[in-house]
């Protein structure tokens, strides 16, 4: 298992309430460096495929894993894959610009999805989730070509709670994003390095680094799930009232009691 905890990241002391440059990528570094250590996300050796969308957590995760390789004991390389809809207007440029300005391998990958959803998906819907599976299908198909052994998401923390409400009030599940999952396809290995950090927190990294995001050309962009949406309202709502519901419920994702549940597969004499 790697060890990037020990990658060494100074610390300065500052002047009270007034902020240091880069001092967000370093604090929120660590917290990547910690779930790589937690989960093992990435060991030596490791090709890891970096899906950006040029929205602000995939440039974020583009930035800090590429923080933590330059300082790591162990080697691992990233490249940028950006899966282009082919939806007019897409700024597939500006990600092209910005790879080729900080020297980072990557590929632009040209489909036919938006063909596809509109040849497919009735008219009003919201088509959000199965573009996300048909970008996920050829992120799939790409790694191997690209030498790549891991695909790493952009899903933050706040992800995985929305996530984890949805299972439960939705389907009737308890389960949430996995900080790494084994794809059915055997070959490919899904890790989400921002598992401990929050959008909040990306957003102020974004706005500090001046990351050049760039928007979905999707005319039906950003009409993501109601229920998506009312999750993250209920999470803003609860954590305003009660100030760390949220780092709670991210800790009760790794604090499982099976035998206090009802699933009956884990109680004992049943």
């Amino acid at each position: 298992m790697s060890n990037l905890l020990q990658i060494e990241i100074p610390r300065r002391r500052g002047v009270p309430g007034q902020s240091r440059p880069g001092g967000r990528r370093k604090s929120l570094a660590r917290r990547v460096g910690r779930a790589i250590e937690d989960f093992g996300l990435i060991g030596d050796g490791d090709v890891i495929l970096c899906a950006m969308s040029g929205g602000k957590d995939s440039y974020a995760m583009l930035e800090l894993l590429d923080y933590l390789r330059r300082r790591a004991p162990i080697r691992f390389d990233l490249v940028a894959v950006t899966v282009d809809q082919g939806y007019r207007g897409f700024q597939a440029s500006v990600l092209e610009r910005y790879f080729l300005e900080k020297g980072y391998r990557y590929h632009i990958e040209r489909t036919n999805i938006a063909d596809v959803i509109d040849e497919t998906m009735p008219l009003g819907d919201t088509h959000c989730s199965m573009c996300a599976r048909l970008r996920r299908g050829v992120l799939y198909r790409l790694a191997p070509s690209l030498g790549c052994n891991k695909i790493a998401l952009g899903h933050h923390a706040d992800d995985l709670l929305e996530t984890l409400l949805m299972s439960q009030f939705f389907n009737g599940e308890i389960c949430s994003m996995p900080p790494i999952l084994r794809a059915r396809d055997g070959r490919n290995t899904v890790i989400r390095p921002l598992c401990y950090v929050w959008e909040q927190e990306i957003i102020g990294f974004a706005l500090e680094a001046g990351f050049p995001v760039i928007g979905c050309a999707c005319p039906a962009c950003g009409d993501v799930s109601l229920k998506r949406k009312q999750m993250k309202t209920l999470l803003t709502k609860l954590e305003s009232e009660h100030p760390g519901i949220k780092p709670s419920l991210l800790k009760a994702l790794s604090n499982v009691k099976t035998r206090h549940l009802l699933d009956r597969r884990w109680l004992d004499g049943v």
